[in-house]
């Protein structure tokens, strides 16, 4: 089975003021009473590089496509809770937004790190919200992505492009997404691509796992291609493990290079 979600279009307009808004290199951001919308940049809003060209990373609109799509093929195939899909919607100026629910919860990162001033957990707390994660996404995020499958490895729009981490290439800005390419069996399994601590919402009353958001990366992959992100951290640019050890993305390079998978010119994201 390609589980290919047909994504709706939502004519409705949210009219609650902003609460709270920021922008990164090509992505804009909004909070409102009970939507969050993430979209792409409108043109006054980019910036340069040193070569004059406008800074963002590759795939932009591909990536907001790709999560639109995501939010509605896991919320109608799986139990995962994720945010829900509420619209999408191009102005104009062909700036892409696409609008979710927004969902009271704690980033896992900002509640180990101490980041936030009205949750302080202490280290046995800690301990338990670690093992929390790590059992969800043992027990239920992977096994259930794992029964998602596909001949064509790649994104859900027909794309492919890498997930975080898995090049080395300078080809930030690299515009050409390879052409997908199919197997004679269903061998590509989903994932997440980008499980780290900063896209996994936590409850903070009970320490269990609320949501997984930032699904831009998601797609289909050999079995395995999963980084044990949620375990790691990233310390001057490198991943860790928590026994500090750097994560193996060589290996993952190399699933994508072995016989039937498509040899790969990576973006580095």
């Amino acid at each position: 089975m390609d589980p290919s979600p047909k994504p709706a279009v939502s004519g409705s307009k949210h009219v609650e003021p902003v609460i709270h808004e920021w922008t990164i290199i090509d992505r804009h951001y909004e909070v409102r009473a009970s939507t969050f919308t993430k979209r792409q940049l409108r043109p006054h809003e980019t910036t340069l590089n040193r070569f004059g060209q406008v800074s963002e990373y590759a795939f932009n609109r591909e990536r907001l496509e790709n999560e639109r799509d995501a939010l509605i093929l896991i919320s109608q195939t799986t139990t995962i809770p994720v945010p829900r899909y509420l619209g999408w919607s191009v102005d104009d100026d062909g700036v892409a937004s696409l609008v979710m629910e927004k969902l009271e919860g704690r980033m896992l990162d900002w509640l180990l790190d101490d980041g936030m001033d009205d949750v302080k957990l202490t280290d046995e707390e800690k301990l338990i919200l670690r093992r929390n994660v790590d059992a969800f996404i043992q027990n239920t995020v992977l096994p259930q992505l794992g029964n998602l499958r596909s001949k064509t490895m790649g994104q859900l729009g027909g794309v492919l492009f890498a997930p975080p981490g898995i090049s080395q290439a300078p080809a930030r800005f690299t515009k050409a997404p390879p052409a997908p390419h199919p197997a004679t069996t269903e061998r590509y399994v989903y994932c997440h691509n980008d499980l780290a601590q900063h896209n996994i919402v936590i409850k903070p009353d009970s320490l269990e796992v609320l949501c997984l958001i930032d699904w831009e990366f998601s797609g289909f992959f050999p079995p395995g291609f999963e980084v044990p992100f949620w375990r790691c951290q990233r310390v001057e640019g490198e991943w860790t493990h928590e026994n500090g050890g750097l994560v193996d993305f060589e290996s993952r390079r190399a699933m994508l290079k072995e016989p039937g998978n498509i040899p790969l010119c990576l973006v580095c994201l």
